[in-house]
């Protein structure tokens, strides 16, 4: 199903568990990581590209794309790190925080880019109130959910610009 609103419509129940995902993405990276400022957005929209356009899924999912500016964030890279530092920790909390520790450290340069996608896309989920996905947002303004078809997203998002300039 395929549905369309603006982020302030957004339901918040999910908001509890996306900011404790933000929590996690924190302790894991060690950075406060920054959003996208509207003004960000203005200056891109004013020379030119189009919308600003910012996928959210997991990594199950596959995007169909027609344009290249876009930001596609893969919201459950998190877990999946978890999941991989978890992997035969030993019983005693101790033990287990510094070997967790040791192989976080260890991280190579892609996985630290992966990590820092994921927590970015995070909070920028939980800024606009976004409780699934897929989710694309244009320009900040609206979502589209149901679709990872970005060219299908877009017609959606042209036709209501179209109907609110109408109204």
């Amino acid at each position: 199903m395929v549905t369309f609103t603006k982020p302030s419509r957004v339901g918040r129940s999910s908001v509890n568990v996306a900011k404790a995902q933000y929590i996690i993405s924190l302790l894991l990276t060690g950075t406060l990581c920054s959003s996208v400022q509207a003004s960000e957005i203005a200056i891109e929209q004013a020379i030119g590209q189009g919308p600003t356009i910012e996928v959210f899924i997991d990594s199950s999912l596959q995007i169909v794309s027609g344009n290249d500016h876009k930001t596609v964030y893969l919201i459950d890279r998190i877990y999946k790190l978890q999941e991989e530092l978890s992997i035969d920790l030993p019983a005693d909390p101790e033990s287990a925080k510094s070997l967790a520790l040791q192989r976080f450290q260890r991280m190579n340069t892609q996985l630290s880019r992966e990590l820092e996608n994921a927590a970015k896309g995070l909070v920028q989920a939980m800024q606009y109130g976004i409780d699934r996905y897929p989710a694309i947002v244009f320009d900040g303004q609206a979502v589209v959910y149901g679709l990872t078809d970005i060219p299908a997203a877009t017609q959606l998002y042209q036709r209501w610009q179209a109907e609110s300039a109408t109204q």
